[in-house]
């Protein structure tokens, strides 16, 4: 009868990768590292276009107009939906 001690490849140990691997704990690491990323992103988007409208708000309707915006564009503006 063979036995797996026979064969010189069972008697290399599993690294822990491989383990880790075998569970799918590595795949599920990389999707919540990837969730985390596209969170973090979509924040500071978020955050650059809420400091965006602030700074205009500070401006007068004249330079407003001058730039292509009135002062009912800021909300959209803001929220990431403005289309010109």
């Amino acid at each position: 009868m063979v036995s797996f001690a026979d064969f010189p490849e069972s008697r290399t140990e599993i690294a822990p990768t491989a383990a880790i691997d075998f569970l799918g704990v590595s795949v599920f690491l990389r999707a919540i590292s990837y969730r985390l990323e596209t969170f973090a992103a979509g924040r500071s988007e978020r955050l650059e276009r809420r400091q965006v409208a602030r700074e205009l708000a500070l401006f007068s309707d004249r330079e407003l107009s001058e730039l292509g915006f009135s002062r009912a564009d800021l909300g959209a503006i803001e929220a990431g939906s403005y289309r010109r």
